[in-house]
């Protein structure tokens, strides 16, 4: 079982994802362990099926997120079944034990797919009006209820099942972006709405408690600096 590391950069944050690499390293992954990505990853298939060029994503178009699920699943078949990548956002500085954190969590539950952390709001806060709309009444309920993922960091275990669920996510994100009028807001998070849908279906993506970290200091968020680079250029 060997763990990875990804960042993805679109032109303007390429800087960002150079001076973070030294914080990856610094928490334990090696030079070898470490996928830096930009939009060059982003292929013709997924360019023909958003009707976008990369000059636009590299000037800040986010398509829905579904840029992040698509170039995950690129990733994922890179790396061998059972092998685990760390997903991380060029704003976020991970801190050391963090190896260690995702390797005993993924030993200690062998049907774990996905790690992600979970927000302090609840998902209807930032649910698109195409889901307001079309969500089952269930959905609807859980999303007041429950709160929704942190897509910043994800800790993925590669394995066909969760190859699956990265696929369905990109479609899942895609479909939220083009019913929307392939428009999004500084508050849209299609990415992350989409992904808790995805949550309430199957158990293997767990959704760690924000409440829980703060009340015991336990969990992935321990080992994350939240939008650290975003305030700090050092």
């Amino acid at each position: 079982m060997k763990l990875y590391c990804c960042t993805f950069a679109s032109k303007k944050f390429i800087k960002k994802q150079i001076n973070q690499k030294k914080y990856i390293l610094n928490s334990g992954f090696e030079e070898k362990e470490i996928f830096s990505c930009n939009t060059s990853i982003l292929d013709e298939p997924y360019l023909k099926r958003i009707n976008k060029v990369v000059d636009k994503l590299n000037n800040g178009e986010c398509v829905g997120f579904s840029f992040k699920p698509y170039f995950l699943s690129l990733i994922l078949n890179r790396i061998k079944n059972g092998d685990i990548i760390m997903y991380i956002d060029v704003n976020d500085k991970p801190k050391k034990g963090i190896k260690e954190y995702i390797k005993k969590k993924f030993t200690a539950n062998p049907k774990l797919g996905i790690i992600a952390t979970g927000t302090n709001y609840p998902n209807i806060k930032h649910l698109s009006s195409f889901h307001k709309e079309n969500l089952s009444l269930e959905l609807i309920m859980s999303s007041n209820l429950f709160a929704q993922p942190e897509a910043g960091v994800l800790v993925i275990k590669n394995s066909e099942t969760t190859k699956a669920l990265i696929n369905t996510w990109y479609e899942m994100t895609l479909i939220n972006y083009l019913q929307t009028n392939n428009s999004t807001s500084p508050k849209d998070r299609f990415d992350q709405e989409t992904l808790f849908t995805l949550s309430r279906i199957y158990k293997i993506i767990k959704i760690e408690s924000w409440l829980f970290y703060k009340l015991t200091g336990k969990g992935l968020r321990r080992f994350i600096d939240f939008e650290y680079l975003r305030f700090n250029s050092n």
